[in-house]
């Protein structure tokens, strides 16, 4: 198990990390998600030994890393690392770079441990080439092969994806997982990507304000996210104002009723609501108009407009609707968050 303890950090004045507190269990996978500059990197760094801890403990089971007094040196870490450039050896051949950090094992058994990475991310079928003659996603599979290779203590990888080409990212997930989950080792990865920590976590981090906010499998932080900064994180959203009702909240688009939340007559609100938590039926009456309405493939993009406001949703027929056209809208309840108003912010 890796376990981070009150750990925090600063560059300068500037507090970046502060009192956090991270576990992770054998053979388990945490995406740490965060905005860039929340300071997910330097936690990650600092793991690893490439940056200095300032406060707080790393340990992995009852082995110390980090401790105010003690530092095991980067290279005793056991630590195998991704970042986004693959940094492989030019002069050196798949099965060479894969081999790389088996040098204290014999050749037999060096050559083994290759072919079984090499085989757990599809590019056994390489082992001659040399760095240069792969795409930027083949290049990036040797990478995380050669980190398993040496069957490190802990997994880091640092938005392992961000230059691949979106079209091979998915693919590329999914085998990084495959390989994670086989070789049992606790890893933590880094992202920006809401849709990526999902497909790769077990278990969301979510940082935020120097801290770790919501630390849950993907599925609650989706479906309960404990702020709104996390629910317009993890997806596309709608963020509109409200007003407390005995029986639900008003907005300028229409009443929602019973939210499940514990509402304040009259108090303000602010309304999270999913595309998908909409539904639009033109009327001959009220405010709200069709501003626009965009095609993208596998769906209708529809944007709503009443006083300034404005509400996106999608359906996958062709709407009986088109701009300018006056609308009412409806609300699902079951799939509408809500906050006090004193949580919104600009995002």
């Amino acid at each position: 198990m890796i376990s981070i303890n009150d750990l925090s950090h600063q560059y300068g004045s500037e507090t970046v990390l502060e009192g956090l507190n991270l576990q992770v269990e054998k053979g388990e996978i945490v995406c740490l998600l965060g905005a860039s500059g929340s300071g997910k990197s330097t936690l990650l760094r600092i793991v690893a030994g490439l940056m200095p801890l300032q406060h707080g403990t790393v340990r992995i089971g009852d082995l110390p890393l980090i401790t105010p007094r003690y530092e095991l040196p980067p290279e005793k870490r056991r630590c195998g690392l991704v970042f986004q450039d693959h940094v492989l050896f030019p002069h050196m051949t798949v099965s060479e770079n894969v081999a790389f950090g088996l040098y204290s094992k014999p050749a037999d058994e060096s050559r083994r441990l290759s072919e079984v990475r090499l085989r757990e991310v599809g590019m056994d079928q390489h082992v001659d080439r040399y760095p240069h003659e792969l795409s930027g996603g083949e290049q990036q599979r040797v990478a995380l092969a050669r980190a398993l290779a040496p069957e490190p203590t802990v997994m880091l990888l640092d938005e392992p994806f961000a230059n691949v080409d979106p079209t091979l990212r998915r693919r590329l997930r999914e085998d990084t997982r495959h390989a994670l989950k086989s070789s049992g080792i606790p890893s933590i990865i880094v992202t920006h990507d809401a849709t990526e920590a999902m497909e790769l976590g077990d278990r969301i981090a979510v940082l935020y304000d120097r801290e770790i906010v919501q630390n849950a499998k993907p599925e609650d932080v989706w479906r309960h996210p404990a702020n709104q900064f996390i629910a317009e994180l993890m997806s596309e959203t709608n963020a509109i104002a409200g007003i407390g009702l005995d029986d639900g909240i008003e907005t300028r688009f229409g009443r929602i009723e019973k939210t499940g939340a514990a509402i304040e007559v009259n108090a303000p609100y602010v309304v999270i609501a999913r595309p998908e938590s909409i539904s639009v039926h033109a009327t001959t009456k009220g405010s709200v108009r069709v501003a626009d309405v965009r095609f993208l493939g596998d769906k209708y993009v529809v944007t709503l407009e009443t006083e300034g406001e404005f509400l996106r949703t999608t359906c996958v027929t062709t709407p009986d609707y088109s701009r300018g056209t006056a609308v009412s809208v409806d609300f699902n309840p079951a799939n509408v968050i809500v906050y006090p108003e004193i949580d919104n912010e600009s995002h």
